[in-house]
């Protein structure tokens, strides 16, 4: 989206400009006023063309070059923008400072920053160093300033084209990726049949998708569950590749010109889009959705009113799913200053590790135009002061909608660079410093031990630093198939349950590692509820040598806990077992005594002593070998069994 400037049209309205004009003839002036009536109404190829008609018959008629350097602006024509500007100076270059200033504001997009500079000094030299302006020349200095450092200490960067399967003839844009890089959804904007009949071809966004398989990405086809006449953009799709948040305009259930839609992907079926609904959407223009790995926030970009500039980023909690299928939101919160500033923030994206925020910006300092930053979350509401992501990734044109896969390794972003066929997609390998921590994922497909069928399952993974739920999603019910985000640099308890079965129990020890590893592929098989059926506490934890329940076993035991309660009617054992580290007679013991102190903890929370009963094993049943460090973690374990049921 444009965001329109400083005219200098409206900078010199209520000067001498409209009392009188630096020509005398009467018709070079009657075009003059029949051009700017015409650029009112957005009709610009009309308006230049009465302009030039005007200049035939004074080339030296100043405030034609005014409004054409206006018009070039809208146009986003910058070259073209400054040659007017110079020809107006070159006329009489005292008449209107503001020029150097709008001078200076296009030489800055276009690269030439010392010229720039030059620019901005003359104006400040006319004007003084007082005022808005003023202070937004010298601000505008300093950001060219800032440019030039960023010319002389260049960031490795080579984009690779995604090839034919992915970029077309058309315009191809804003990519998003799932946590293991084999979906991708973008916006293509293809010349379509105006829907009205006509036989008109019009510009029409749409979604198109690939998968990746055996390392090429596949011929790219619609979404055309949620493609419509309309246009669609600006995605974002979950982790997990179950969740699609997208822009779409001015749609009869819309609260403002521009609001963010959402669609649920059921076993490779997309639901039919709805829009997301307030607080998320306002009367103003919501645009841009990125949804975070937990799938529990949503960022997005708003003219709302409440922020600090034009376009700010925000960001709503996403408490939970009605039954109808509807999102429950917590409040809108901007930002802040560390992000947001008086100028537009724009295309969000919040990486897998729930900390490092890309974003674009035209008023951090940077290249010209819209630049890509990039800032990191110190606690849950303050930002680090963005970085800007360096050149030649940021250039004096637009850059925006650039995303970051799993291993925090590779890029994606759009662009028309020389090689394109139009905006193309491209990936890079982004630089060191502008990296996220790495994340892993775990790719599963549950099924039931016996039958071998398919289970729609829950699926949960539990922070047990602080007991909190990371991400929830479930499996699907046609391949039991199931992706989620696994962050790097803590402890998980990871569980699967679905009713009528004995839950799944995993522990994920990441809590020293924070490089890229390779993802977890697991094939879950849930067992029906039977007697003598067992199920191994994996997240369930003693001091070496100790009887005492680490507090990260609350976890848990809360899901044994809930466990029973549901199935009121089961019996169990609760069994500890250990390695073969020490005497025999000791490691009975010392496992007996972790099977009775889970046993009290179940009772000290309600649930019944004759339901169960507890036994201490020793080192006689192992499940690998104590040859291993790792044989020895399994081997160490607490396991409950149906006794009755």
């Amino acid at each position: 989206m444009k965001i329109r400037l400083i005219l200098i049209f409206v900078l010199l309205s209520g000067s001498s400009f409209s009392q009188s004009y630096s020509t005398n003839n009467k018709k070079a002036i009657k075009l003059f006023e029949q051009a700017k009536q015409a650029s009112a109404n957005y009709l610009y190829g009309k308006s230049l063309a009465m302009l030039d008609d005007a200049l035939a018959l004074d080339p030296d008629f100043l405030e034609v070059y005014l409004m054409k350097s206006d018009i070039y602006q809208e146009m986003d024509s910058v070259s073209l923008q400054i040659k007017s500007l110079e020809s107006a100076i070159r006329i009489n270059p005292t008449l209107f400072p503001k020029m150097y200033y709008s001078l200076g504001n296009a030489s800055y997009r276009s690269g030439y920053y010392q010229k720039a500079v030059e620019s901005f000094r003359k104006y400040l030299s006319f004007a003084g160093e007082k005022g808005t302006f003023a202070d937004r020349a010298k601000q505008s200095i300093e950001k060219c300033r800032g440019a030039e450092k960023l010319l002389k200490q260049p960031v490795p960067f080579e984009s690779v084209n995604l090839g034919p399967n992915i970029n077309s003839a058309n315009d191809d844009y804003w990519p998003s990726i799932t946590i293991d890089g084999n979906t991708i959804i973008f916006t293509r904007l293809a010349d379509t049949f105006n829907p009205t009949g006509q036989g008109q071809l019009i510009a029409q966004e749409d979604f198109y998708t690939s998968k990746l398989v055996n390392n090429e990405w596949q011929p790219s086809e619609p979404l055309a569950s949620i493609n419509t006449i309309y246009n669609e953009g600006a995605q974002s799709i979950s982790t997990d590749g179950n969740l699609l948040f997208y822009t779409a305009c001015n749609r009869n259930d819309g609260f403002g010109s521009c609001d963010i839609y959402f669609s649920r992907n059921d076993c490779g079926v997309w639901s039919l889009p709805q829009n997301a609904g307030e607080p998320v959407n306002s009367p103003a223009w919501e645009s841009q959705p990125s949804i975070s790995a937990n799938g529990e926030s949503l960022y997005f970009v708003s003219s709302r009113r409440g922020g600090k500039g034009g376009m700010d980023i925000w960001k709503c909690k996403l408490l939970a799913f009605t039954k109808n299928g509807l999102p429950v939101w917590g409040d809108a919160v901007n930002l802040g200053d560390s992000i947001n500033t008086p100028g537009n923030e724009m295309s969000p994206f919040i990486h897998s590790d729930g900390k490092t925020l890309y974003f674009a910006s035209d008023y951090w300092p940077g290249m010209g135009g819209f630049d890509m930053f990039y800032s990191r979350l110190k606690n849950d509401s303050v930002w680090t002061k963005p970085h800007n992501i360096g050149y030649p990734i940021n250039s004096f044109k637009d850059e925006q909608g650039l995303i970051v896969d799993a291993s925090g390794k590779n890029a994606y972003y759009s662009s028309d660079r020389p090689g394109s066929q139009r905006m193309d997609i491209y990936s890079f390998e982004l630089h060191q410093k502008a990296r996220p921590t790495a994340v892993s994922y775990i790719k599963g497909r549950v099924r039931d031990a016996v039958s071998g069928q398919p289970l729609n399952a829950k699926v949960e993974l539990v922070d047990l630093g602080n007991s909190t739920s990371v991400i929830k999603t479930e499996s699907c019910d046609e391949s039991g198939e199931f992706l989620m985000c696994l962050p790097l640099g803590k402890e998980y308890a990871f569980n699967v349950s679905k009713e009528g079965y004995l839950f799944y129990s995993q522990n994920f020890q990441m809590k020293e590692r924070m490089e890229i590893i390779d993802p977890y592929i697991l094939e879950i098989k849930l067992n029906e509820i039977e007697v003598g059926g067992s199920v191994v506490l994996r997240n369930v934890f003693f001091n070496t040598g100790s009887y005492e329940l680490l507090p990260q076993s609350k976890v848990e035991l809360q899901r044994l806990i809930d466990f029973l309660i549901t199935n009121k009617s089961l019996y169990i054992e609760l069994e500890g077992h250990t390695d073969n580290v020490g005497g025999e007679d000791m490691n009975r013991k010392l496992s007996e005594s972790r099977a009775e102190e889970v046993y009290k903890y179940l009772i000290n929370t309600g649930i019944e002593k004759y339901r169960m009963t507890f036994r201490g094993f020793g080192y006689s049943q192992p499940i690998s070998s104590n040859e291993t460090i790792e044989g020895r973690a399994l081997n160490r374990r607490t396991e409950f069994k149906i006794t009755r049921k």
